[in-house]
C-alpha cells in the first residue's frame, strides 16, 4: 500500500507532466480506469490526455500540498488560465491516481480583503 508521502510525489510527477506537457507521462500515473468529477472532462486515462495534449506545456504554481491516506490535496495558481485551483487525487493501493475532483476560480486584480489568493498570514 502506498504511504501518503507516496502519494504526494505521485502527484508532483503529475504536476511535472503537466508543466512539460508530457500526456505520455500520464500513463505510469493513471489507471485506464479513472474517474473524473470535472465536469468539463470525460472519465479514463484517455481523456485526461486527450485533454491536455492541445495545451501543451501549462504554467502551474503549487502552492500547499496536504495528503492523508489515499488522497492529496493540491492548492495551485494555474497561471496558464489565470485560476486559482484545488485539485484532490485519490490513488489506489499501488500509488496510481483512480479519481480527481477540481474547484477551479479566475483570479481578479483584486480582492475585498486586499488579500491575494496564495499567500499564508506568517
Amino acid at each position: 500500500m502506498a504511504t501518503s508521502e507516496q502519494n504526494k510525489q505521485t502527484v508532483a510527477r503529475v504536476f511535472g507532466a503537466f508543466r512539460a506537457g508530457d500526456v505520455d507521462a500520464f500513463d505510469e500515473l493513471i489507471v485506464e480506469d479513472y474517474v473524473q468529477h470535472n465536469p468539463q472532462a470525460d472519465n479514463g486515462l484517455q481523456a485526461v490526455k486527450d485533454f491536455f495534449a492541445p495545451l501543451g506545456p501549462v504554467d502551474v504554481e503549487v502552492h500547499r500540498v496536504i495528503a492523508e491516506g489515499d488522497l492529496v490535496a493540491v492548492h495551485s495558481n494555474y497561471k496558464t488560465f489565470n485560476m486559482a485551483g484545488v485539485d484532490i487525487f485519490r490513488l489506489n493501493d499501488d500509488g496510481k491516481i483512480i479519481e480527481h475532483w477540481d474547484v477551479l476560480q479566475p483570479i481578479p486584480d483584486n480582492t475585498a480583503s486586499g488579500n491575494d489568493m496564495f499567500g499564508q498570514l506568517s
